[in-house]
């Protein structure tokens, strides 16, 4: 095999890696949520949170009480829909450029933060 022919294969060979390993970054986000207070009159239960993602699929629930924030990991990116029992639903989109995304619960109101 002639080292010309070799070289330019391995040229090749790490121009296509260096490519590639620029879009290997992650593809998915994260999503938080922050229950400050309840709705009046609620019985004092904790919230349930749905996260679902751009296909409409559930990401994950979890029960969330008062005073606590919880963090959901590994949230596709796309449109991105959480929704509470209290009542309110927030939708964004996660993207490489922005790939979090802050629900802040409030008495019966729901806030997207930054």
């Amino acid at each position: 095999m002639d080292l010309k022919y070799l070289a330019r294969g391995a040229a090749a060979f790490l121009v296509v890696g260096a490519m590639t390993g620029c879009n290997s970054g992650a593809e998915s986000g994260s999503v938080s949520v922050e229950v400050r207070t309840m709705t009046p009159g609620a019985q004092g239960g904790p919230y349930e949170v749905k996260v679902r993602g751009s296909d409409g699929e559930l990401v994950n629930s979890r029960e969330v009480s008062v005073g606590s924030t919880y963090v959901i990991e590994d949230v596709p990116y796309g449109w991105v829909s959480v929704e509470a029992t209290s009542g309110c639903t927030v939708e964004n989109e996660l993207t490489s450029e922005s790939p979090t995304m802050r629900m802040i619960i409030e008495a019966g109101n729901c806030t997207l933060a930054d």
